[in-house]
């Protein structure tokens, strides 16, 4: 079938293109027959053999179903029939000769029954005598055998019977019926032979019919394909080669041959299609022509946006530059002048110039944000970061804010999953910053909730994170306004309200970016959650270090109203072993209390209803029972008078992280339980705000005011400061001096800040300078320049102090940096400790660690002479436990924890096998260690109240 488009394809010469010879089937000047014409004669063929077919079907259907089918079916009814007949005679015969025998009526009953069902046979067979003569007179014997029997036997029977005795007279007449009845089964066989011989050769003419139909069937078929065969090759003469043709030219148009053409031959609807593809030819080669000029037109458009492009990437980096280089001076300058003693007029001033700094920052940073979204400069970073430290990081910043508008900030972190993933932590930051900070913005009362729930699987992560708040929530049909950009839902919540209504669309850009959404579930008047929903591939797992803050063994009281905050404080806390007993408020915790409930320590709230935490910490001081309980103070507000935290062991603030949070009970339980004693270690230490050691910073800016403000910020930080103007001059510093950190500007005279970095890494130092990136630029190829020159970091204008000094304690206390002749930090006090008592203000912090400097020596002395006195009991108020507790309370509260624990373990001491000696020596010693320690925390201080070294006091929340 294949041969004729192939022998078609040889006649037609490979070079020719405009047309094609005429098919030998047709006669030259012929008129184009229709296709449908071609196709009538198969068409016709095919019909005519369906046809045979179906009227063969038809003739065996009436021949085999009613003819044939109806005889085969009255020869098996004629069988069963006579085997009727069969067995009501042998119940009449059976039945007589039981009667015969017994001579009791009983037996008669299969007779009658028999004789019954015998007249039915026969009207049956009766009816069939008809159709066959020679069986008619085999059941015409059949009959008159029974009548025989019946007449000759059964009638003289019924009418006198022998004697029941007479044996041979019953013997003759049973004879009798055998032979009788013999007879009549011989007569019967040959019946039922007789109609066993007829169905067979029923069936027998049934298969040959059957037989005899297939056999003209399956002719009729060959047949009719073998005139379909011949039909089709013709069809296929006149149809396939100009159908090839017109395939051909069609492939060569599609392969962009634009002067092929098709041969206009065979039906005339293949003609029509030949001259259809060949006007599609002429009017793609026109728009090929047309298309090319419109391409020439679009790439000068193209090269034109480019350039545009470029100008607008161009300005973002200049304006970014210089906007953010003198907002630098103005929001650094104004920390400095906060950190120095003013009235409070000028303070008042001085933080409004801070807020409203801040705000224009935060407005820079959106705008510029969007502009590199709307640019396509969003980069994403992939490096590991904490899901659970970004969280509580924020959580804390914006902590303050919360409390200043009377609102809860929690944090829910479900589980204990994996939370360390790939992906770009800052970006994530900027997402849940904008989150939350909204959340508190339109939040008057109640609390702002941030849950974090994940699950791990094949190596990812698949987190959501949600922010609940109780505010004003959003009405069903403003809810399409909320991630247009410069939108927001009305523009009362606007004037109410304020903002650019950037935050949530670039939030939900980079989550999408990130291969994530934020979703939407609002109530007006109830509240609103957002979710971001995100799909991270999981960092490498780090091992832990063995944990030194489990909480295994300890009985917990934790009193809050809200079951909200209930709930996670127990999460947290069981997470870490502790066995947890909750109470709804003072009243629940006292009635827990008197029924007998023993706790080791109480984790209070601070505003209840009805009973205030503070109260309650006083109501427990007072009863004998509880009067030495640990109490640990859980408050939103940032600052308290310090007469509601006096009856307070340890004071945190909302929300906690859940290690300090174990740390801190851990750390006021060492009274009670031997294993808080012995638990504490040195794990989760902080370096106190006094730098480990001084740094030698090398600062290159252009600019005099921000060099001015980054030398203050150094200063005050307790690192010394060079200063040059180009970077040039920085490269030139750093080969004739030794530097510990480089801050190297961005854009600089002579040398910019890229080229100076660059070569600093080329200069033979022994060791080279670590070098922080100091730019305004937003754009991810400035920071990639100065990566790829050998930058370490970046700090972004404009520079906070916090900012400078954790980007400064990298240095400090990383392993690699080489051990400084300054003194440490004084170890000896417990660092959380000491930053939570910051919270108390300076003077207040000043005045506690004073009085407990002056008081200590005198505590290790009156403890030394107690031991050294012959006999004293345990209950004696001057007894060595009962000293050794005092100065155990007072140590914990201050965070001289090791002082503490030798403390607890003289309170413990067995006055019958009194041996203190090398005890007594460790606590003289620790006595030194905290001495020495506070000293230099308050030198630090200093006579003002402000920590010289510190700068602006920072406090964790």
């Amino acid at each position: 079938m294949d041969r004729h488009p192939v022998a078609f394809k040889e006649a037609v010469p490979a070079a020719d293109t405009g047309s094609v010879l005429p098919h030998p089937a047709r006669r030259p000047g012929a008129e184009p027959l229709p296709l449908r014409v071609l196709l009538r004669r198969p068409l016709l063929v095919a019909l005519s053999g369906v046809s045979v077919v179906a009227l063969t079907l038809l003739g065996l259907a009436v021949l085999v179903v009613p003819v044939l089918g109806n005889r085969i079916t009255t020869y098996d009814q004629m069988s069963r029939a006579l085997q009727d007949s069969h067995v009501a005679m042998l119940n009449q015969e059976t039945g007589l000769r039981g009667y015969l025998i017994t001579r009791e009526a009983r037996f008669l009953q299969p007779y009658e029954a028999g004789v019954a069902d015998l007249k039915q046979v026969d009207a049956e067979i009766a009816s069939w005598t008809g159709a066959d003569a020679e069986l008619a007179g085999r059941l015409a014997e059949l009959t008159a055998a029974h009548q025989r029997w019946t007449q000759d036997w059964v009638r003289p029977m019924l009418a006198g019977q022998p004697a029941v005795g007479d044996a041979v007279a019953l013997a003759e007449l049973l004879r009798q019926d055998k032979a009788l009845f013999d007879h009549y089964r011989a007569i019967e066989a040959q019946a039922r032979a007789a109609v066993g011989e007829r169905r067979a050769g029923a069936m027998a003419l049934q298969q040959l019919a059957l037989y005899a139909g297939a056999l003209v069937g399956v002719g009729t078929a060959a047949a009719v394909a073998a005139v379909l065969r011949g039909a089709y090759r013709r069809l296929e003469a006149q149809v396939v080669p100009p159908t090839q043709e017109v395939r051909d030219a069609l492939a060569a148009l599609a392969a962009g041959d634009l002067t092929r053409r098709a041969g206009e031959s065979g039906s005339a609807e293949l003609r029509r299609i030949a001259a259809d593809v060949n006007a599609l030819g002429d009017a793609l080669q026109e728009r090929n022509e047309l298309v090319a000029t419109r391409e020439r037109d679009l790439v000068a458009a193209r090269d034109e946006a480019e350039r545009a492009g470029q100008a607008k990437t161009a300005f973002l980096a200049t304006m970014s530059h210089e906007i953010r280089t003198p907002l630098n001076a103005v929001l650094g300058l104004t920390d400095v002048l906060l950190a120095t003693d003013l009235t409070d007029e000028q303070r008042g001033h001085l933080e409004t110039v801070a807020g409203s700094g801040d705000s224009l920052l935060s407005l820079i940073n959106d705008i510029l944000d969007f502009s590199k979204i709307e640019a396509g400069e969003l980069d994403l970073e992939a490096a590991p970061f904490d899901l659970v430290g970004v969280v509580y990081d924020v959580a804390q910043l914006l902590a303050p804010t919360a409390s200043g508008a009377g609102l809860d900030l929690l944090v829910d972190v479900a589980g204990d999953g994996p939370w360390q993933v790939v992906g770009d932590g800052s970006r994530f930051r900027q997402v849940v910053t904008n989150l939350v900070g909204n959340a508190v913005k339109f939040t008057s009362e109640g609390h702002v909730v941030l849950r974090l729930t994940g699950t791990a699987a094949e190596g990812r992560l698949q987190c959501r994170l949600s922010v609940v708040d109780t505010g004003i929530g959003i009405s069903p049909d403003q809810r399409h306004r909320l991630f247009r950009s410069f939108s927001q839902v009305d523009a009362s919540v606007t004037r109410s309200y304020g903002g650019t209504g950037l935050g949530l669309a670039i939030s939900q850009r980079i989550a999408r970016a990130m291969g994530g959404d934020i979703q939407v579930h609002s109530e007006l008047g109830v509240g609103s959650t957002f979710t971001v929903a995100l799909d991270l591939p999981l960092a490498p797992a780090v091992p832990d270090d063995p944990s030194a803050d489990g909480l295994a063994g300890l009985r917990l009281l934790v009193v809050d109203d809200s079951p909200t905050n209930l709930r996670i404080l127990e999460h947290q806390l069981a997470r870490h072993g502790a066995e947890c007993i909750l109470a709804g408020g003072g009243p629940a915790a006292l009635e827990l209390l008197d029924r007998g409930t023993g706790v080791d320590v109480a984790v209070l709230d601070l505003d209840m209803p009805g009973m205030d935490g503070d109260v309650l910490a006083a109501r427990l001081r007072a009863r004998p029972g509880t009067a030495d309980l640990p109490l640990v103070l859980v408050s939103s507000s940032a600052t308290l008078p310090a007469e509601r935290y006096a009856h307070f062991d340890a004071r945190l603030n909302k929300p906690v992280r859940p290690e300090r949070l174990a740390r801190t009970v851990r750390s006021v339980a060492l009274r009670g339980r031997t294993e808080g004693a012995n638990g504490g270690g040195e794990r989760g230490r902080l370096a106190l705000p006094a730098p480990a050691r001084s740094l030698r910073v090398l600062v290159a800016e252009d600019n005099a005011v921000n060099a001015q403000l980054m030398s203050l910020y150094l200063r005050q930080l307790g690192h010394r400061c060079t200063h040059v103007g180009d970077g040039e001059q920085a490269v030139d510093a750093v080969l004739r001096g030794t530097y510990d950190v480089v801050l190297m500007d961005a854009q600089m005279p002579v040398l910019g800040g890229v080229e100076a970095t660059a070569a600093i890494r080329l200069l033979p130092l022994a060791t080279q300078p670590r070098i922080y990136a100091v730019t305004a630029s937003v754009l991810a190829a400035d920071r990639t320049a100065f990566l790829e020159a050998g930058a370490d970091g970046f700090l972004t204008k404009p520079i906070r102090m916090a900012t400078l000094r954790d980007a400064l304690d990298e240095v400090t206390l990383s392993p690699d940096a080489p051990v400084a002749a300054e003194p440490g930090p004084p170890a000896a006090l417990d660092p959380e400790t000491v930053e939570d008592l910051r919270d108390l203000g300076d003077d207040a912090f000043a005045h506690l660690y004073t009085r407990y400097l002056t008081t200590l020596d005198d505590a290790v002395a009156a403890i030394v002479a107690a031991a050294d006195r012959p006999s004293w009991s345990v209950d004696d108020e001057g007894s060595v436990p009962r000293l050794a507790h005092g100065l155990k309370g007072s140590s914990a509260a201050l965070g001289a924890t090791a002082l503490a624990q030798v403390c607890h373990s003289l309170e413990t001491v067995d006055p019958a096998t009194l041996a203190v000696g090398d005890t007594l020596a460790v606590l003289d010693r620790e006595r030194s260690r905290v001495r020495t320690a506070v000293t230099e925390l308050l030198a630090a201080v200093g006579p003002g109240g402000r920590d010289r070294a510190a700068g602006p006091p920072t406090i964790e929340r």
